[in-house]
């Protein structure tokens, strides 16, 4: 399969910042009525979709698409970023394509079309392809769409530098000279990681619904992003004051608690909501873990499994989260002292996995597909490969620790103590001391300050020693042979 070489071509090629997209429209034999129908509004939804999608900085690429053949060539490059013709007038000129050698109209080759732009319009490095068709893919002529279609189902599934796909199916009833068709499909492929980045930022902006006002479903990933908590209450245990709410960005858990002594715990009642549309999550195993930094731990769940969870529908789910004071600063430590009256943000992430997953595509969504494309085994590309029994999502988790003021107060308190009686030492200390010491074998008596020297006498006046006072100890030095100094005391 051609598309395999694409991964490796992406691993030798330098990385850019992802802003490329590229728009594929198929304008092969089975588009023809989107063309004729004086009423079609298929070039409006195209512009429409390129309009909404793609931002002053990227660089895009416009093309009609059907298959190599002859002279012609598929995808043909109509517009790109920096061109002199008007992307509406670059459009406007596509038109039905036909065979060079013959009368027909032009075959279709998903695969082609999106190889080729990957590595000729990409130059295989990060991008989104969006493809625009009525979902029939008939290389050669080839009348078996069904099975062309699966092959191209299966490299959506399958090839892993595709990092996401999704896709919007239009309803859009057009009657042409040749056929008629009730719908189309368009696609959202990631090629590369930065790309799969821009195209969830496309997706949760909110952009693309200026164009589509159905929910895009999802081809890839389906092993992880399945699930999402929506915290609905919090029950404390002893000795705990922490509340529970979403960030903005109404992914990341915030746990805030008042630092104690004791070990805070909670139990958070919240919703497990479906992400998996267009899935019904029939049966799964819930498994939490709990990491903060180099700390990690098993988190108890409750219920276990859950059973039938349709697409967007919630489930409630009791989760008890054991806070790790190991990792929160103590109120008497460094950093808390610094933080005093503030919050400490601590990150974190709990990890929620869904193992024995057993996924299938909403009826609705079936019913929904087959009266667009009557006869296509599209709901097959719906399908996960039979080696996808697990997902996962990893829950952002901010603990933010609320430190009080006093213990400031407290040790403010304890430092004014510690140097009043200091001075009251130094003040006691200070003060004049008599002292009695034995010069050779008679009494005498000094009164000295503290640090303070006095020279000692014999009975005939000749300096025979010296005292000094410390704080209260004397200290004698210079004693001279044959006499005694003895303090007393």
């Amino acid at each position: 399969m051609r598309f395999c070489l694409l991964i490796l071509l992406a691993l030798f090629s330098p990385a850019v910042a992802s802003g490329q997209q590229a728009f594929l429209i198929q304008n092969s034999g089975w588009m023809e009525p989107f063309y004729s129908d004086p009423n079609s509004q298929f070039k409006p939804l195209v512009l429409a979709v390129i309009q909404a999608v793609s931002g002053p900085e990227d660089q895009i690429f416009v093309s009609a698409f059907n298959q190599s053949a002859g002279g012609s060539q598929s995808p043909m490059l109509v517009f790109a970023s920096g061109q002199s013709r008007p992307l509406e007038e670059s459009v406007a000129a596509i038109a039905v394509a036909k065979k060079t050698k013959t009368s027909g109209l032009a075959d279709t080759d998903f695969e082609e079309a999106v190889t080729k732009t990957i590595i000729e319009q990409f130059q295989t490095k990060p991008g989104i392809v969006w493809i625009f068709t009525n979902n029939k893919n008939s290389p050669n002529n080839d009348a078996e769409t069904a099975k062309r279609n699966r092959q191209f189902y299966h490299l959506i599934h399958n090839e892993p530098s595709i990092v996401r796909t999704v896709v919007f199916p239009l309803g859009m009833p057009v009657k042409g000279a040749v056929y008629q068709a009730n719908g189309l499909m368009v696609y959202a492929m990631a090629y590369g990681q930065e790309a799969d980045a821009q195209l969830r930022e496309l997706l949760q902006s909110g952009r693309i619904m200026q164009v589509f006002t159905g929910q895009s479903a999802r081809l890839k990933p389906l092993d992880r992003e399945s699930v999402r908590l929506v915290p609905k209450e919090i029950r404390n245990g002893a000795g705990s004051k922490t509340k529970v709410s979403l960030a903005a960005d109404q992914q990341t858990v915030v746990l805030d608690v008042a630092a104690s002594e004791q070990q805070p715990s909670v139990e958070i009642v919240a919703s497990l909501e479906n992400l998996f549309y267009p899935y019904i999550i029939q049966a799964a195993d819930i498994s939490a873990q709990f990491t903060i930094d180099t700390w990690s731990n098993p988190l108890s769940v409750e219920p276990q499994n859950i059973v039938g969870l349709e697409p967007s529908a919630q489930r409630e789910i009791k989760v008890n989260f054991p806070i790790p004071l190991a990792k929160i600063p103590s109120i008497w430590s460094s950093t808390a002292l610094g933080s005093l009256g503030k919050t400490l943000k601590v990150h974190g992430t709990v990890d929620i996995g869904l193992n024995n997953q057993q996924i299938v595509v909403s009826e609705t969504f079936r019913r929904n597909l087959n009266e667009l494309f009557p006869g296509d085994p599209i709901s097959e590309v719906f399908s996960p490969p039979t080696g996808i029994q697990s997902s996962f999502v990893k829950v952002p988790i901010i603990v933010q620790i609320n430190y009080p003021t006093y213990p400031i107060f407290i040790i403010g308190l304890g430092l004014l103590a510690l140097i009043g009686l200091v001075f009251l030492a130094f003040m006691l200390a200070a003060k004049q001391r008599y002292y009695e010491i034995e010069v050779d074998g008679r009494l005498q008596k000094f009164k000295l300050k503290p640090f303070q020297s006095q020279e000692l006498h014999s009975d005939t006046g000749e300096v025979i020693a010296k005292i000094q006072r410390r704080m209260t100890k004397l200290s004698v030095s210079d004693k001279k042979p044959g006499h005694s100094v003895n303090p007393i005391g």
